[in-house]
């Protein structure tokens, strides 16, 4: 079960303290076929955002220079626009130096399902996510080779719903090409295809 607690934290650009909403333990019961879970707790997890400056106090104590980058970030206008936090994230992470290619995947994907049910950030995100998958697509593989395989099922359910069938069902043929035997990825991926056949743009659990 999810338990809500409050928890201190404290701005690493501006100084400000501030408590925000988490939980310290949760149970996951399934999830969504673009990897979102479900379970006892809302997911993605809540992020500690600044009230004042929108920065994350994710990152402990910066050091002169990143705090020096995150002050120019958060005094920029690609963080005055109205994004997820973890959108803002990645951004911040970016930013600061500490953005690597795994990271951004998994930032810009939890970014997608904050922004499930807005079509047109919805999408802009999800083209961010697949070109940063694209990114590391053959390190990942060959470093773990099931975890990319269920990865590309998220990415390509995520282009599905929103609506680029076509780079849907392409990932798709890339992962079967590949040759991977990776258990209960084929039923996920025939799945899939079921949807992407009836234009069907739902988050549909597995």
């Amino acid at each position: 079960m999810g338990m809500p607690i409050s928890v201190d934290a404290t701005c690493p650009v501006d100084g400000t303290r501030f408590t925000y909403g988490t939980t310290p333990s949760y149970s996951i019961f399934g999830r969504a076929l673009d990897g979102r879970p479900y379970g006892s707790w809302t997911f993605p997890l809540a992020l500690p955002e600044c009230p004042s400056c929108g920065f994350l106090a994710v990152f402990g104590e910066l050091k002169p220079e990143e705090r020096e980058r995150a002050q120019a970030l958060v005094e920029s206008e690609v963080w005055a626009a109205d994004e997820t936090s973890y959108w803002r994230l990645n951004l911040a992470e970016t930013a600061i130096g500490r953005a690597t290619g795994p990271r951004r995947v998994d930032r810009l994907l939890n970014a997608t399902w904050q922004a499930y049910g807005d079509p047109v950030r919805y999408g802009r995100y999800v083209g961010a996510l697949s070109a940063a998958l694209e990114d590391i697509s053959d390190a990942m593989r060959a470093e773990d080779a099931a975890s990319w395989s269920f990865v590309q099922t998220f990415v390509a359910n995520a282009e599905r719903q929103a609506g680029d069938f076509k780079a849907a069902g392409a990932r798709l043929d890339r992962l079967e090409a590949s040759g991977l035997d990776v258990e209960g990825a084929p039923e996920i991926i025939a799945r899939t295809r079921e949807l992407i056949a009836d234009g069907n743009r739902q988050q549909v659990r597995i």
